[in-house]
């Protein structure tokens, strides 16, 4: 039998740096790998011994996409740890600042890394010509969200001020009223990116009767973003301190990064995943463009977390702006509360733009004792690796150059982030 390669030595549109490799054979596809060949970072293993709040500001480092969610689950981990429960005024301008992260990475992800893939093109500079609104939509979505995330923690990227306890300072009135203003011009931007991935193809060449998907029970019951069960679409739900117990790590020779498993099976985060979950929890316009595309959010295709994250954005710009609304009727609130750091464990695990992001942090004598944090990419990357298998073996018989492009696309419709999943080996 003779095996032919067929090699996608770096994935485009995508954060990090990975491939992906497929072996033919006379009857079909014989093996598929996604290569995740980025160094591991050991973001664990150099905090340990450090001083608590020195840890909280290098594990935001671990990635500039996903900063914001980084941040604030190892706050809310190192609150835990230590026994202090912030108001529920802290909690929603957390979510705020959180949302700002979700409105900025869905937009990039969606107009710039996967609609040059639907349009045929190769990058999304070569579509302004055509299509310069759409690119103006996605940078003034892109916009909304960082400007969000510069307000309430200082920058854009690797926030500061959102800190244990609360925040360093609050952005003022006149702040928030800009943001409610701007968020309200954003409303329509969003839900044209709703009708715009309503028309596109949806590649159901990928179709997995055996799909999980996972996501966090909201707080409240407020579709969103922090919560303390995991709900799985088994119907099993567990506390997110038992996280180890059901989320399974493995080391796999051809990647730098775990493969995650439930039940011995791999299981789907991100967008299509909160919403199979959590969909009655939504609300406003979102709920109503829901039940009007609901046949398109389909669970077996992991090409639907596109449109699940178009949807997202409608809905995460009506929640920012309620909750700008319930703070301006506080107003003033006190930006933080003393925290008394003492010895102990804290488990928390919130959703990240591309899903489940799990952080365990013990402390004692100020320091961090030990971590462990699980990223959505490296939670994903078995059910990926699967569905860019599923996508080889329908077009195996392709032109190499076709089957290169599918494949692509199947790892970019789940929004990965290579340099997130790899810091999770461990020294």
């Amino acid at each position: 039998m003779m095996y032919i390669p067929i090699t996608v030595d770096h994935i485009a549109r995508v954060e990090g740096k990975g491939g992906i490799e497929i072996v033919m054979g006379d009857e079909g596809v014989k093996e598929v790998k996604l290569n995740i060949i980025e160094g591991p970072r050991f973001f664990e293993a150099i905090t340990i011994g450090k001083k608590l709040e020195e840890a909280l500001a290098v594990y935001p480092r671990i990635c500039s996409f996903c900063s914001a969610a980084h941040k604030l689950t190892a706050v809310e981990a190192a609150e835990k740890a230590v026994g202090f429960t912030p108001r529920e005024e802290i909690q929603d301008l957390r979510d705020l600042l959180y949302i700002g992260d979700m409105i900025e990475s869905h937009a990039l992800h969606l107009y710039l890394l996967v609609l040059p893939d639907y349009l045929g093109y190769s990058n999304p500079l070569s579509m302004l010509d055509k299509y310069k609104k759409e690119i103006e939509y996605a940078m003034a979505l892109k916009n909304i969200g960082a400007k969000i995330m510069d307000y309430l923690a200082s920058r854009p990227i690797h926030q500061e001020n959102a800190i244990m306890g609360g925040f360093g300072k609050l952005p003022t009135k006149a702040q928030f009223e800009e943001l409610k203003r701007e968020l309200k011009e954003a409303l329509p931007m969003a839900e044209y990116t709703v009708e715009l991935f309503s028309k596109l193809e949806q590649y159901k060449e990928v179709e997995d009767k055996e799909m999980i998907h996972m996501a966090v029970k909201p707080r409240n019951g407020v579709y969103g973003i922090f919560g303390d069960y995991i709900k799985v679409s088994d119907g099993f739900e567990f506390p997110v301190e038992d996280y180890q117990k059901h989320i399974v790590e493995r080391v796999v020779e051809h990647s730098f990064a775990k493969h995650s498993f439930y039940k011995d099976k791999p299981f789907m985060v991100g967008a299509i995943s909160r919403i199979v979950n959590n969909a009655d929890l939504l609300y406003g316009r979102a709920k109503e463009l829901y039940a009007q595309y609901k046949d398109l959010l389909r669970y077996d295709n992991c090409f639907a977390n596109n449109f699940a994250q178009a949807l997202e954005l409608v809905y995460f710009i009506e929640r920012a702006i309620d909750i700008i609304d319930d703070t301006l009727a506080k107003w003033p609130i006190r930006p933080r509360d003393e925290v008394e750091i003492r010895d102990g464990r804290g488990v928390s695990i919130t959703e990240a733009p591309r899903g489940l992001v799990a952080y365990t942090i013990e402390v004692k004598d100020g320091r961090v004792a030990y971590a462990d944090i699980i990223t959505p990419t490296a939670m994903n990357l078995a059910i990926m690796e699967r569905h860019v298998r599923m996508m080889a073996e329908k077009h195996y018989q392709d032109d190499p150059e076709r089957l290169k492009y599918l494949t692509e696309m199947t790892v970019r419709a789940y929004d990965p982030c290579i340099s997130c999943s790899v810091h999770v080996v461990k020294l």
